[in-house]
């Protein structure tokens, strides 16, 4: 028993040593750990856009004891790139290890791809207009009309060479599935390039006409008169073409279109007019879609009087 006692010392600095060997044993050892990493932008001149292919993340592998790796909060690193003083045009930017901002004990090990190439172009706006867009087919024996945004146009902007190609905007689908009637929505709008953005509002409203289906029909030799002054035309009948809701247009009969030449009562005529068509009261639905020939010949008469 005296000579265990007398070798305690001897045994407590054995433990300590052993100890000690430990900690610093412990205190080497490290641990990595492959991270992918936002790149943020700063110092963005308000002029600049960025265009391309943008990287918005890179692969970095760190370094710091198992301790802190095993610790490592998503988010603690990042990769900062400071755009101060950028012009228009390509920028190649080296992502060097200092440009990773990590916590106390980390170290960086590497960054993947270290270089970056950013396009910057000039903001530009422009106005556009909007295209609206209808689904569905209406009840039967409708169709639908013209279909309107309020408001028809909006502002975008974005990258000048991005503004320069888009020719109008698109909205939420309005449906007529079924309707007898005309809808009104109010919709979202949409941009086909998502690196342009709207400046003001990004709903319209959106009505779609929802009419009596419409028809044509043709009317042949048809019997022109000329209106101002006695005349020969030639040639002297033509063919009308007209359209409208169908339940007029069956109605119409040949009667109700008077095919004209419009003449000044006085002076010098030139060979050829254009012929209109009136058409007859109750039949406000209708148009004339064509008339064939377009224009007659008129031959003025020495003698008579106006028609």
């Amino acid at each position: 028993m005296n000579v265990l006692r007398g070798n305690t010392p001897l045994r407590v600095a054995s433990l300590l040593l052993a100890v000690g060997l430990w900690f610093g044993i412990a205190g080497r050892q490290t641990a990595e750990r492959g991270l992918v990493v936002p790149v943020e932008l700063r110092n963005v001149p308000r002029d600049l856009e960025l265009t391309g292919d943008a990287v918005n993340t890179v692969d970095v592998r760190v370094r710091a004891s198992p301790g802190l790796i095993n610790s490592l909060q998503p988010g603690a690193i990042r990769a900062a790139i400071d755009l101060v003083g950028a012009h228009e045009g390509e920028r190649i930017v080296q992502l060097a290890q200092d440009q990773i901002e990590a916590p106390q004990g980390f170290r960086i090990v590497k960054v993947t791809p270290s270089l970056l190439t950013l396009n910057l172009e000039r903001t530009q706006r422009k106005t556009i207009p909007v295209r609206p867009r209808v689904i569905g087919r209406p009840a039967p024996g409708f169709e639908v009309g013209e279909v309107v945004s309020r408001p028809a146009e909006v502002h975008v902007a974005g990258p000048r060479s991005r503004v320069q190609e888009i020719e109008s905007a698109f909205t939420e689908p309005v449906s007529v599935a079924g309707r007898d009637s005309t809808a009104i929505e109010t919709v979202s709008v949409g941009l086909e390039d998502p690196l342009l953005r709207l400046e003001e509002g990004s709903r319209v409203e959106v009505t779609a006409t929802v009419r009596e289906a419409h028809e044509t029909r043709t009317f042949e030799r048809l019997r022109v008169v000329a209106r101002g002054r006695a005349a020969r035309l030639e040639p002297s009948r033509v063919t009308v073409s007209v359209e409208g809701p169908a339940s007029q247009v069956r109605e119409l009969a040949a009667g109700d279109l008077q095919p004209y030449v419009a003449l000044p009562a006085q002076g010098a005529l030139p060979r050829r007019f254009p012929v209109a068509v009136e058409i007859s009261s109750g039949h406000a639905g209708i148009s004339v879609l064509e008339t064939r020939p377009a224009e007659v010949s008129v031959h003025v008469s020495r003698q008579g009087s106006p028609p």
